[in-house]
């Protein structure tokens, strides 16, 4: 009785290689690459620039689009290279949302889900008109 195992290396074996698996697994989606494409471009004022990213995970996903402000003095391709650094003010999923500029107020015109919406302290005023379609 004294060579009897208790347990079978196999039966440890397979649940930690699956809990191997599913720790690797969790870290690929949450270090997913979102690819970003320049969209649109408002010119707010002499010091702010609003940006619209197209961005998609992958072909399971639906597009969304980013609003950023970015300082007006630098491009395009600046503002492109440093995406990641970026905190998009509103996310949404309407692709015609539209977006003017008027003495140093932005107004936003959204017909569709917004996925987050951050009116913080930016050097402009954004005024957002929301409606659900």
């Amino acid at each position: 009785m004294q060579k009897e195992r208790v347990f079978k290396k196999r039966y440890v074996l397979v649940p930690a290689l699956f809990v191997v698996l599913m720790i690797a697994w969790v870290i690929h989606f949450l270090t997913f690459p979102v690819g970003h494409d320049l969209y649109k471009t408002v010119k707010v004022n002499n010091l702010v620039t609003l940006y619209v990213t197209q961005a998609s995970a992958g072909a399971m996903t639906s597009f969304s689009y980013h609003y950023y402000l970015y300082d007006a003095t630098k491009s395009e391709a600046d503002f492109m290279a440093h995406i990641d650094d970026q905190r998009a003010f509103m996310v949404t999923s309407d692709s015609k949302a539209t977006a003017t500029a008027n003495n140093d107020h932005l107004y936003l015109r959204v017909r569709g889900d917004i996925y987050s919406f951050d009116n913080g302290s930016y050097k402009v005023i954004v005024h957002l008109d929301a409606a659900p379609y």
